[in-house]
């Protein structure tokens, strides 16, 4: 496996630190791991989303969406749901 050396400033070499002393992580590269494994969860999430709006964006632009849907009755809604 390769090997990449980072500079990451004190900041989080200490953050690192807490994380494998308090028994989080077993080192500071599964940190780092996990890390990237989340920023690589939340770009696919974001892009799933940009997906999602382009297409509704789309739709409405075809007039293919609900008349009587607003921020207010959303709003309504998730309050009663609440």
């Amino acid at each position: 496996m390769a090997t990449t050396k980072l500079n990451l400033g004190d900041r989080w070499e200490a953050f690192i630190d807490s994380e494998v002393s308090c028994g989080r992580y077993g080192s500071p590269s599964e940190v780092v791991r996990d890390a990237l494994r989340q920023m690589e969860a939340r770009q696919r999430t974001l892009e799933a989303l940009r997906t999602h709006l382009a297409e509704g964006e789309t739709q409405a632009y075809r007039g293919e969406f609900v008349q009587d849907y607003s921020v207010e009755a959303i709003l309504a809604s998730s309050e009663q749901g609440a």
